[in-house]
Parts: C-alpha cells; sequence; structure tokens
C-alpha cells in the first residue's frame, strides 16, 4: 500500500475515540480527542475523570481511535482505526511537556485538575488506505516516533 500508516497517524492531531458505553450497556460511545505521541512510540490521549468516555474505560479499556482525512467525501479518504487497551500512562509530566509543545494553546486545559494521559497499547490496526486497499495490520508493523 502506498499509504504509509505511521506517518498518517503522525500528520493528524486528533480522532474519534469509541468506548464502551456505561450508561447504555452495548452502545459504542464516540467522542473526539486530540492525541500525542510519546517518546517510546505510545498515542496518549489527555482526559478528565468527569468525562464520559473516561468512566467508560475505567470499566472496559477495550477502545478503538479512528483517524481520518477531513474531506467532503470521507469515505473515499484514508483512515486508520487503532484497537488499544487505554491504560494510565506512568509518564504524566513528560506527556504534558509533548502535548504543550504540540498543542501551544493548551495552557488552560492543562492547568485544569482532574485530567490524565491514557496511553493506548496497540491490539490491532484496521487501515483503510482507500477503495479496495484494505488491511488489518499487527501493532509490530506501526512503528510511530515522536517527530
Amino acid at each position: 500500500m502506498a499509504l504509509n500508516p505511521a506517518r498518517f497517524i503522525q500528520q493528524h492531531q486528533s480522532g474519534i475515540l469509541s468506548t464502551h458505553s456505561q450508561r447504555y450497556p452495548g452502545f459504542p460511545f464516540g467522542s473526539v480527542v486530540p492525541y500525542v505521541i510519546s517518546p517510546s512510540g505510545q498515542i496518549a490521549i489527555f482526559i478528565s475523570h468527569l468525562a464520559e468516555h473516561t468512566k467508560n474505560i475505567l470499566s472496559d479499556n477495550k477502545v478503538a481511535l479512528t483517524i481520518s482525512e477531513a474531506d467532503n467525501n470521507p469515505v473515499a479518504q484514508a483512515r486508520i482505526t487503532l484497537l488499544a487497551h487505554a491504560v494510565i500512562s506512568q509518564r504524566q509530566e513528560q506527556l504534558r511537556a509533548l502535548y504543550q509543545q504540540q498543542f501551544p494553546d493548551a495552557d488552560t486545559i492543562l492547568s485544569l485538575g482532574g485530567f490524565q494521559f491514557f496511553e493506548l497499547e496497540l491490539i490491532a490496526v484496521r487501515l483503510i488506505a482507500g477503495f479496495g486497499e484494505i488491511s488489518w495490520l499487527s501493532p509490530e508493523q506501526l512503528t510511530l516516533q515522536k517527530y
């Protein structure tokens, strides 16, 4: 495939995080979240303890993060869905610095209490590079690095 999945993820800054709804069991819950890539190559999200998706993660940490091109014809665009376990990061301060660097206007959100970083431990990657260019990748086939 011509699309480099790692580069695609690195070129974007947000995706739709899908979690298992606790309020409405059996239904998915999706919300837009920004992300950063840690020096170890993990995708990290910064979320509030008050957020619905955080409550869902704390009950069932299986998540999907879908990253796509913004376009008038989304089904023709490349997109990636990352299946992962979301875990509270042990590198909060390091990720905070990365987040500030990537999102310079994030001073307010970074100063609020009750937010923390979760890292996504990848299980599988679904890549749709274009019409008919669809494949599953293992986490080992996706090497992310902070650029």
